[in-house]
């Protein structure tokens, strides 16, 4: 369960990667970190925000001009944020 809003639990996360690989016509590597990759393992109930790498760049490429079709904004730095 959710704490907030602002924090997504492991299946609200997995809930984003299904609508992403419905919404993708090729396949994107990626490879959660941080707080994303304790949420997913279970070892948090919830994070903030959501952080992957993408180690090939013509996926990353690819990934980073899908986005915004998606809905994605961009936020502080080089982030990217969902509208809700």
């Amino acid at each position: 369960m959710v704490q907030n809003e602002y924090r997504l639990d492991k299946n609200e996360l997995l809930d984003h990667m299904r609508a992403w690989n419905r919404i993708l016509k090729r396949k994107v590597h990626l490879i959660a970190c941080g707080g994303t990759a304790m949420t997913l393992l279970g070892v948090k109930e919830s994070t903030k925000d959501v952080d992957f790498m993408v180690p090939d760049t013509r996926e990353h490429s690819y990934l980073m001009k899908q986005l915004p079709v998606m809905g994605y904004t961009q936020a502080k730095g080089s982030g990217l944020a969902a509208k809700r």
